[in-house]
């Protein structure tokens, strides 16, 4: 009797609650029982080294740091754009800190990503995040799996961790790629190489971009998702703080990059770029065919980023003069350009304002379109994206507007200088 009506109630259950809620609940379950583990295993003598003791100085460990603080200030997007609130909120000076590299002797690395401990048993925050609000969700695994070992594990001699809770294009570039300039920093210093760990099974990309930026095979180990011991704990600081991003981070990256990329490619390269994403359910333009009845009289190409090359992207992008997409990772790439981007940035339901900071940083003209931004959404369910033809082409123009009357100023500022007149 009682599985007679226990069936039917479970099968109603499943139809009322769709599958995007059953995830967003269990996220929010792991994420309570995340949060009571962090909480009761802090009880017992857990202790986090965060960024700001780095600063104060309060921890025993070698630090090293290099260049210097940052000042960034986020204007307006351009007239034309959507008011969404997460991009108007990003407004006004930010900074960033001046970027570090800390060495911890007789450290361990635990868990799927790879948490820092030291001898001591204290978490390094700056393995996980430059967040401190990311600490809370460590997985409790992880610090079980600290607390209960005995640490039969091997040894490795000195080592970095690339690992991250996310391994996508976006977090890949921008959360693992910027650190290694602490990485060499660190070996310009000290005369040691720390071997690199990433994650296991590597996309094509991401064995590319190592390849691209001088490392070889031989200098990466793929994690174990358990754990290691560590002579020589190499930890460089993150350079992206919240969605604000380190402009130096991403020039250092670029000339590295650009530095070590030939000339070869099969491909056609337009300085008029809109990102297509077919393939991306949920993230595609519903009337593409409208947006690229508009753009492509203009001399825009369209491209998929995942039919091409990490190295083909960046010499897209490094000749780009104008790029046009829907919000998502593919946007990550305005980093390689070399000249004063126009970015327009198509927001679904769902989105971070981080590349609005981004573009920004890097002194681009940034626009978006969003009506159907959701800023309660804060699952990351995305639905398909439908553009207002008319707003895109009014925001096009009077971005081209304002780019060719910057030029003209530039223009008559630069003839005036070779020409000695310094009343400007």
């Amino acid at each position: 009797m009682v599985n007679f009506l226990v069936a039917p109630l479970r099968n109603l259950l499943k139809q009322k609650i769709s599958a995007a809620h059953r995830r967003t609940i269990g996220g929010a379950i792991r994420r309570s029982i995340q949060q009571q583990t962090f909480h009761f295993v802090r009880k017992i003598g857990l202790k986090v080294i965060t960024r700001k003791e780095v600063f104060e100085g309060n921890i025993k460990h070698r630090v090293l740091q290099f260049n210097a603080e940052e000042a960034i200030v986020i204007n307006h997007p351009c007239n034309g754009s959507d008011q969404i609130r997460e991009i108007l909120n990003t407004t006004g000076q930010h900074n960033l800190s001046q970027p570090f590299v800390i060495e911890v002797e007789n450290a361990k690395l635990v868990g799927t990503i790879a948490i820092g401990f030291d001898e001591a048993g204290n978490i390094i925050a700056e393995t996980i995040s430059g967040n401190p609000d990311c600490i809370k969700y460590i997985p409790a695994q992880t610090l079980l799996l600290e607390k209960l070992s005995n640490w039969a594990a091997p040894q490795l001699e000195a080592a970095c961790s690339l690992t991250n809770w996310n391994s996508g294009y976006f977090h890949w570039l921008i959360d693992c790629l910027t650190r290694l300039e602490g990485i060499e920093y660190y070996q310009a210093q000290t005369g040691i190489k720390p071997t690199l760990i990433i994650h296991a099974n590597p996309q094509e990309w991401q064995k590319e971009s190592l390849r691209l930026l001088g490392y070889n095979p031989d200098d990466c180990i793929e994690w174990n998702d358990s754990g290691v011991k560590v002579k020589k704990l190499v930890v460089p600081s993150f350079r992206r703080e919240h969605n604000i991003i380190s402009p130096t981070a991403c020039q250092w990256l670029r000339q590295r990059l650009l530095s070590n990329l030939s000339d070869n490619t099969s491909i056609s390269l337009s300085p008029r770029i809109y990102i297509s994403r077919p393939k991306s359910a949920g993230r595609n333009i519903i009337n593409e065919a409208d947006v690229m009845a508009i753009l492509a009289p203009l001399g825009f190409v369209a491209y998929t980023m995942e039919e091409l090359s990490f190295a083909d992207e960046i010499r897209l992008f490094s000749q780009a003069e104008i790029v046009v997409a829907p919000h998502g990772a593919g946007l990550t790439n305005i980093i390689f350009a070399l000249q004063k981007l126009i970015v327009i940035d198509l927001f679904g339901s769902f989105g971070t304002p981080c590349f609005f900071a981004l573009a920004q940083a890097l002194g681009f003209y940034y626009g978006c379109l969003g009506e159907g931004f959701d800023p309660k959404n804060k699952t990351g369910k995305y639905k398909g994206i439908t553009v207002d033809i008319a707003k895109l082409q009014v925001l096009l123009q009077e971005m081209f507007t304002v780019r060719d009357s910057d030029r003209q100023v530039a223009s008559v500022e630069d003839a005036l200088f070779l020409t000695g007149d310094s009343a400007v």
